[in-house]
C-alpha cells in the first residue's frame, strides 16, 4: 500500500474543515501530515503511521509552493490553482460548493471516500477558572478587519446587564488586541488547542467570526456530543455557503451586498458594511438559552 504525505491547509479554520478528509486518509493506509504548528494538536488523535519515503502527496494547501516542494514524490494530487496544475499528477478544479466538500473531493482523487462533519474528540486539559455559566466571545480573526464583527463588546455589555457572565478568548499573540476589545470583561490567556476546545464545550454559547477558533469550537462541541448550533458565527465578507462552520448558527446580512463574498484584507468599498449586523440579532437568541 502506498505511503501518503499530507500537506494540511495553512489556516486553522480550513484545517478543521479538512478533519474528515484527513481522518479518512489516515484510516486508509500509512500517512503522515505536515503543516502549521497546530497540526500535531488538531490531528494528533488520528491513526498516523510512519512514512519515511511517501509515494503519494495529497495537497490540501492550494499554493504553488506546496506542489513545488512535493515535485519529487511520484504521485501528487490537489487543487489546480495558482498555475500549479502541471506539477500535479491529478488535479481537481476548484469547486463551487462548501470547502468541506472540496477537501472530500481531493481525497476522492486517490480513491478515499469521506463522510461526516468535523468533530474533535474530547481531550484532557487543564482549564483556567471559569464562571458556572458563561458565553464565550471570540472577537478576533487572522483574516483581519473584514471578518471581525465589531459587535462583540456591545454584546458583552448587554449580556452582562442582563445578568449573564461573559468570557473573551483569542489565539496566541492576540492578548493585547483582545484586552482592548474586551475592556472590563474577563479575558482568557491564549490556550493550547485542547484546552480551548474544552472551554468551548463548557460554555453555554459561543459567539465568533467566520474564523479558526469558531470552527474549532463547533468541532469540539460536536465531538463531545453537544449542540454545535450553540456556536453563533457572524459571516462578514466571507461566504457562509463556502466557509462557515457546518452546524453552527450563522448570521449574515440579508440580502447580501453586491461586494459579497470578499476575501480581501481591506474593504474595497469602505466602511465595512458587510459587518453591519445589529447586536440585537444575536442578543435575543442568547438570552433565550437562559429562559
Amino acid at each position: 500500500m502506498k505511503g501518503t504525505l499530507i500537506r494540511a491547509p495553512d489556516h486553522l479554520g480550513d484545517g478543521v474543515l479538512a478533519l474528515p478528509a484527513l481522518g479518512a486518509l489516515a484510516r486508509a493506509g500509512p500517512c503522515r501530515v505536515v503543516g502549521p504548528r497546530w497540526c500535531a494538536d488538531l490531528y494528533g488523535h488520528l491513526p498516523w503511521a510512519p512514512v519515511p519515503e511517501p509515494a503519494r502527496a495529497v495537497l490540501f494547501k492550494p499554493a504553488f509552493r506546496a506542489a513545488w516542494q512535493a515535485r519529487h514524490i511520484p504521485e501528487r494530487v490537489g487543487l489546480a490553482w495558482d498555475l500549479r496544475g502541471p506539477l500535479l499528477s491529478r488535479a481537481l478544479r476548484p469547486q463551487a460548493g462548501h470547502r468541506l466538500d472540496e477537501y472530500a473531493a481531493i481525497a476522492g482523487l486517490v480513491g478515499v471516500a469521506v463522510s461526516g462533519l468535523p468533530a474533535l474528540p474530547p481531550q484532557a486539559a487543564s482549564l483556567p477558572a471559569l464562571p458556572h455559566r458563561f458565553v464565550l466571545l471570540l472577537p478576533l480573526s487572522a483574516s483581519g478587519a473584514t471578518v471581525s464583527w465589531p459587535g462583540h463588546r456591545p454584546l458583552a455589555d448587554a449580556l452582562t446587564a442582563a445578568g449573564q457572565a461573559v468570557v473573551f478568548a483569542a489565539g496566541p499573540g492576540e492578548d493585547e488586541a483582545l484586552a482592548r476589545i474586551a475592556g472590563q470583561h474577563a479575558c482568557l490567556p491564549a490556550l493550547p488547542l485542547g484546552a480551548f476546545a474544552a472551554v468551548a464545550c463548557r460554555a453555554q454559547a459561543v459567539v465568533g467570526n467566520d474564523s479558526g477558533l469558531s470552527h474549532l469550537a463547533v468541532a469540539a462541541r460536536r465531538g463531545a456530543g453537544l449542540d454545535p448550533a450553540a456556536v453563533q458565527v457572524v459571516c462578514g465578507s466571507t461566504s457562509a455557503a463556502r466557509t462557515a462552520p457546518p452546524g453552527a448558527t450563522v448570521w449574515t446580512l440579508d440580502p447580501a451586498l453586491p461586494c459579497q463574498p470578499c476575501y480581501k484584507k481591506r474593504c474595497r468599498v469602505g466602511g465595512l458594511p458587510c459587518l453591519d449586523l445589529p447586536v440585537a440579532t444575536l442578543l435575543g437568541p442568547l438570552l433565550e438559552r437562559w429562559t
